[in-house]
């Protein structure tokens, strides 16, 4: 998901929606291919140890912009 001013309505690379809140929780992982790769592999495991009672909505990547070498992202997954 990208938040911008700028409309993009004419440009048929982007598509738009609408995003809906509510509650997420949010898993923070080290921005490196090695590391989201790990996530991904191990997040039907995180969901069960975790009881989380996901909703059917976007799972969303969020990321940070920090001084240093190892960046980071948020994973937002949409739960009840």
């Amino acid at each position: 998901m990208l938040m911008t001013n700028r409309d993009f309505t004419k440009d048929q690379m982007v598509q738009t929606g609408h995003f809906e809140g509510g509650k997420y929780a949010v898993f923070t992982v080290t921005h490196t291919t090695e590391k989201v790769n790990l996530f991904w592999r191990q997040l039907p495991q995180m969901i069960q140890n975790n009881r989380l009672n996901m909703r059917q909505a976007p799972i969303m990547e969020r990321y940070k912009e920090e001084e240093g070498e190892d960046k980071v992202c948020e994973f937002l997954l949409p739960i009840f």
